[in-house]
């Protein structure tokens, strides 16, 4: 297990396609993997504490450039809750904003997700300060992680595995716009 200190989002290009490239966080969950993907020539990692498990890989000069998610305009502007203090605790939700206390409460139970969950689940109640509608924000959310420095497997995995049964369509509304971003901008170059 190679240590890996990241004070920036970083980009890396994957040196040998026949050994998966895994990152652990540093939990020692797993972070990123390629095992499943098609060939992952490149990727990033948003700052962080890593161990890489496997893989031969080197840092690139810059992030790799990430086409966004297209969205409607925002259906209201409250202000953001950056600042606000983020904790564990009993919460019957997933997550919860309290906007006058200036809370944001993970339920106790979520302690053991990944963090590509746990941000999908953080930035999906930050979307809600632009949009009103799940799915809108779900994308948002998709958005927000890939400016920190999150990949589009990692994206579209967080719903999957975060998200109750019940949540079907926002799962797949989450994929669908992944899968056609990527596409669009394969038949683009």
């Amino acid at each position: 297990m190679i240590p890996l200190k990241l004070n920036k989002k970083t980009g890396f290009k994957n040196l040998s396609f026949i050994e998966p490239v895994i990152i652990r966080d540093f939990r020692g969950k797993l972070f990123y993997s390629t095992e499943g993907l098609r060939k992952v020539d490149k990727f990033n990692l948003p700052s962080g504490n890593y161990t890489i498990d496997s893989g031969k890989i080197a840092k690139l000069k810059m992030p790799v450039k990430k086409i966004l998610i297209k969205l409607p305009p925002p259906q209201r502007y409250l202000k953001p809750p950056l600042n606000f203090d983020v904790n564990f605790g009993n919460n019957p939700n997933k997550c919860t904003i309290f906007w006058n206390k200036h809370l944001i409460l993970f339920d106790y139970a979520l302690k053991e997700k990944t963090l590509p969950e746990l941000y999908f689940i953080l930035y999906h109640e930050f979307a809600h300060s632009l949009y009103k509608k799940e799915k809108l924000a779900d994308l948002c959310a998709g958005n927000l992680m890939l400016r920190k420095g999150f990949n589009e497997s990692q994206i579209g995995a967080a719903p999957i595995t975060s998200l109750s049964s019940y949540q079907k369509i926002r799962k797949q509304n989450m994929v669908n716009k992944i899968i056609r971003k990527n596409l669009f901008h394969l038949f683009k170059k």
